[in-house]
């Protein structure tokens, strides 16, 4: 079965006493803070079987955190230290890693005593006098060493193994950016001189001719078009020679998604002139899928796609998809242009026809499109396009109405996360601004404007490295009143993607529906959909081992009639879920339960959703 991104519910019934939806939120908010404070130096047994210890420092309260933390750094990635069971063998073996530790700080004749009562252990660190540079020469070519910048490193500071590698780096990319040596070689050698408590520190450059590029072949292509690929490499005959730009050459070929593999051979030199070979792997640029399941949103049905990403011999990809579900069926195909006119900017052509059986609408529709979109700097993507969608629609007791609809989409995308599928840093921010005109002779004219923001902080010096995320999401349509709004084009809130716990499209406005019995009161439509909407998601994510997590959440959302959206009317959901990380997204299994459950509206208890990926 293939799951994809779809979200599947199973609707579970079961009796509870009603319980304050703020006595729930708050009991939720509190568990995640009560396991996002600092625990103690040792893990929970459940997981972690090494003894508790405690460290000692006189007179040197920074040197005994810094020597805590990277002793719990060890534990967790030591397997020599789990297969200890005697705290005095786990005691040992850490003692050689703290007198380590103490080295690298420049503390040359720390001593470390260790103690074990009860079962915790007690290290007692005397650092001893800090060993500091005596003289410092840094050997390179005379003619680059007077514009050489320094290692960061001066006579008088402490002999620091990491910024003395700091050094080596430095080193490195100054040779790379100055210079056109064949091969960069940098090592170091620190002489201790115990009795002066000093050190002697050099750096050595390894003698190596200097370079100029000659010939760049790309050998190995069978489909790809070799001109779009040397434009990607960037380098030209006569170019100064550095493996650095190499390397990067390299990393751009890959990131044309049509090489699986490159690498580069260089030749002797010959008069200060080298060439340079790619031997690059085409990736199979075609993909067949199939899939059957089962989703609250769609029913049950099957699904087909085809894929090739190297149509036109430039990266262009080509994409078509077909779903055969009891409420949705589609087939749409995709183009997608990478490098459009310019390295930073890509352009994509859509096509889909698309029929929808929902319980307030039903909707048969075809839109054609296309988008360009730029990437700015690094973190930030701006967009533009038009859309053609022709569609009829009928709302539930409502005739159908025909919609021939014209946007042009705008949207502005900033996002410095450090993982499109679990993020664990970072944040995202969305806008879209997308008018819509009405071609039809009524004339319908209204704009939706949609903003997303996420945020993400990753507690990383805490037992089972707590995420936190949080996600808002606000929209608004302006323009035209709700009901003259195409029932497809309306904001809705519930289900998976939204507030968990309710089902899918299950809040927003309804409307009053005129009963056909006389005397009966009017009867309560399906949501009708609204011209606003709010919503916020509060996630507290755990990491208990490398393939197994949890998270507790909190969601709230509400879609409007009126387009105000407000963060204070919001109807509430709240529970928790496993993870299961695979080798490239989380799978997920949440249960969700609604606090504001409404008599004859929700009749589910609680939700249950599975897909692939984080809920975001």
């Amino acid at each position: 079965m293939m799951i994809g991104k779809r979200i599947f519910v199973l609707r579970v019934f079961f009796f509870a006493s009603r319980v304050s939806c703020f006595q729930i939120a708050a009991s939720v908010l509190l568990a995640l803070s009560l396991l996002l404070l600092p625990q103690p130096g040792n893990a929970l047994p459940f997981f972690d079987n090494l003894p508790k210890f405690k460290i000692r420092v006189s007179e040197d309260r920074k040197l005994q955190d810094w020597l805590k933390d990277q002793l719990k750094e060890q534990r967790k990635s030591s397997s020599v230290l789990k297969s200890y069971e005697d705290p005095l063998d786990v005691a040992r073996y850490e003692r050689g890693t703290l007198e380590k530790l103490l080295r690298s700080r420049g503390y040359y004749d720390g001593r470390v005593r260790q103690s074990v009562t009860d079962g915790e252990i007690l290290y007692r660190v005397v650092p001893g006098p800090l060993y500091r540079i005596q003289s410092l020469d840094v050997k390179m070519p005379s003619r680059l060493k007077p514009g050489f910048p320094g290692v960061g490193l001066r006579v008088g500071d402490p002999l620091e193994a990491e910024k003395v590698t700091e050094g080596v780096k430095r080193i490195e990319n100054y040779l790379a950016e100055n210079a056109c040596l064949l091969n960069v070689d940098v090592d170091y050698q620190a002489t201790v001189i115990h009795s002066e408590q000093t050190a002697r520190l050099e750096y050595r450059v390894a003698p190596s001719p200097e370079v100029h590029i000659g010939q760049v072949y790309v050998e190995g292509l069978s489909t790809v078009d070799e001109e779009f690929l040397r434009k990607r490499l960037k380098l030209d005959a006569g170019d100064c020679f550095s493996r650095g730009k190499m390397d990067a050459a390299k990393l751009r070929l890959l990131r044309t998604n049509l090489i699986a593999g490159v690498n580069a051979e260089v030749s002797e030199p010959n008069a200060g002139i080298v060439d340079i070979t790619f031997l690059v792997i085409e990736r199979k640029h075609r993909t067949i899928r199939l899939g059957v399941g089962y989703s609250s949103d769609d029913g049950g049905g099957a699904s087909a796609g085809w894929e090739h990403r190297n149509i036109l011999g430039r990266g262009e990809k080509i994409e078509v998809e077909t779903r055969a579900y009891e409420v949705t069926q589609s087939l749409k195909g995709e183009l997608l242009v990478p490098r459009f006119f310019r390295d930073d900017q890509n352009f994509a052509a859509t096509a889909e026809a698309e029929n929808e059986d929902r319980d307030s609408y039903q909707a048969e529709s075809i839109t054609i499109g296309g988008t360009i979109s730029r990437r700015h700097t690094k973190h930030r993507t701006f967009s533009v396009g038009s859309e053609l969608k022709f569609s009829r629609v009928q709302e539930e007791g409502e005739e159908s109405e025909n919609y021939n609809l014209l946007s042009f989409p705008l949207g502005i995308k900033i996002d410095t996360t450090d993982n499109l599928l679990d993020a664990k840093r970072g944040a995202t921010v969305a806008l879209e601004v997308k008018p819509y005109f009405d071609l039809r002779s009524d004339g319908t004219q209204f704009t939706k404007n949609t903003l997303v923001m996420t945020g993400y902080h990753t507690f990383d010096e805490t037992r089972f490295d707590p995420t936190l995320a949080l996600r808002i999401k606000a929209g608004v349509i302006s323009g035209a009143d709700n009901l003259e709004i195409p029932a497809d084009e309306r904001f809705y809130a519930g289900g998976g993607g939204s507030v968990r716990g309710y089902s899918y499209q299950a809040l927003g406005p309804r409307r009053l529906i005129p009963s056909t019995v006389a005397g009966e009161p009017p009867e309560l439509s399906d949501p009708i959909g609204g011209r606003a909407l709010s919503e916020i998601s509060l996630e507290g994510r755990f990491r208990f081992t490398e393939s197994w997590g949890g998270v507790l959440f909190v969601d709230g959302g509400n879609a409007y009639a009126d387009p105000q959206p407000s963060f204070d009317d919001l109807y509430w959901g709240i529970g928790l879920g496993v993870r299961y990380m695979t080798s490239f997204a989380p799978l997920r299994f949440d249960i969700g339960f609604p606090l504001d459950r409404r008599e004859g509206l929700d009749d589910s208890s609680y939700q249950i959703y599975v897909s692939l990926g984080q809920a975001f």
